[in-house]
């Protein structure tokens, strides 16, 4: 009886006492080694995830060692940091809740990103890898990496390699659909493709979002809404500003649609009607900030632009660092982060049904290895160990 207690206040400690989890699993792909759910997406009683994995490393039992009191690794390689790096992966993992779940696809990757269509019909894959062993080129700041495109039109069963140039960085995939979609590298770059990735065409991107130091720059924030418009955030220090700008499908060059003063941002979601939510972090983005500067208290703000004016809608308090934010199937607006306040630091949602007016914050607890929120059904899922639990925020 006392063991049976201590479970039940350790599994409210982990999930946090103002939730209302619902336990699905608890062995949720427990089978698959070395551990992870990876970016995993549940539909019915299905799964698939993709899962990028350090490479197992073993050690030799006692008897076989040179010293007993030290461990030792069974293959030289393990030794090795750069050669572990060189045997990570991306797996495509395949199954149903209640049963066996199955490898589809692995590839060597120490990157990845990847789209799932809505109906599971169709899946791409980028993955990136470069020689962790080999020393920097000379005169060059990173070690060149070599990137590859897959597609997949069986949920993920068979896989054909896409024809892409091998040095050029495939950092994040945005589609509307199986045929139409886009791809963001460093530089940064954008790509478009209008028949299923068979052909992509360069789009130009603003010339403040380059950086000629760095040829690996990145945007801050690029994502696309469901109105079919891709927008990009990118900071101008010169400005003190982040600078969004517009693409709608069929256009090839966006447009500025609005400056968020002394702000970075984290994410953006967009409805059909073209209203815009944002979420922000106040001042420049992380890594530009001295190092004696990235631990201050930097309040995360959500606002609200209507195609003319831009309102700041809330700001909560500095120790709520949000990280995502998404539109949920009843129009409610919901904030995805962390409480920073606690030593380890606990997940939390806040929820807004009145435009981003008022907002119920929710603990959600530790020690979460995975989880997503699905906008077309308002479902949130969490892994706890190897427990899988979800929740309705509609």
């Amino acid at each position: 009886m006392l063991s049976l207690l201590t479970a039940v206040i350790a599994a409210s400690s982990i999930l946090g006492n103002d939730t209302n989890w619902e336990s699905v699993s608890n062995d949720f792909m427990q089978e698959d080694r070395p551990y992870g759910p990876g970016d995993f997406r549940i539909r019915n009683d299905r799964l698939l995830s993709m899962k990028l994995t350090n490479p197992e490393v073993t050690t030799k039992p006692q008897e076989e060692r040179s010293d007993p009191t030290k461990a030792e690794f069974t293959e030289q390689w393990m030794y090795s940091p750069g050669e572990t790096a060189n045997r990570r992966s991306v797996r495509i993992l395949d199954g149903n809740l209640d049963g066996e779940i199955a490898r589809r696809f692995e590839e060597p990757a120490q990157r990845s990103d990847w789209w799932l269509a809505p109906d599971w019909s169709t899946l791409y894959l980028a993955t990136g890898w470069s020689d962790r062993t080999t020393e920097m080129p000379s005169g060059q700041r990173y070690r060149p990496e070599l990137t590859q495109l897959f597609k997949s039109t069986d949920q993920g069963r068979e896989w054909e390699r896409l024809r892409w140039p091998e040095d050029q960085n495939i950092t994040f995939l945005h589609f509307l659909d199986a045929q139409r979609g886009y791809l963001i590298g460093w530089g940064p770059k954008i790509w478009r493709t209008t028949d299923g990735g068979e052909h992509w065409n360069e789009l130009p991107v603003p010339e403040g979002a380059h950086n000629p130091e760095d040829p690996r720059e990145q945007f801050d924030l690029v994502a696309l809404g469901e109105d079919n418009v891709l927008r990009m955030a990118f900071y101008d220090h010169a400005a003190d500003a982040s600078r969004i700008h517009a693409l709608p499908w069929g256009e090839d060059t966006s447009q500025q649609a609005f400056t968020i003063p002394g702000h970075t941002v984290m994410d953006i979601a967009a409805n059909t009607e073209g209203t815009v939510y944002v979420l922000s972090t106040q001042g420049t983005p992380y890594f530009s900030l001295p190092s004696e500067a990235r631990n201050a208290p930097r309040p995360s703000v959500v606002w609200c632009w209507n195609g003319s004016t831009l309102q700041r809608l809330h700001e909560f308090p500095p120790e709520l660092k949000g990280y995502a934010l998404y539109l949920t199937p009843s129009e409610g607006l919901l904030f995805d982060g962390i409480d920073e306040s606690s030593l380890l630091g606990n997940n939390v949602t806040a929820v807004s049904y009145d435009g981003g007016t008022s907002w119920q914050v929710e603990d959600e607890g530790r020690s979460a290895q995975g989880g997503y929120y699905d906008t077309r059904t308002g479902t949130r899922w969490r892994v706890s160990g190897y427990s899988l639990y979800q929740r309705e925020i509609p």
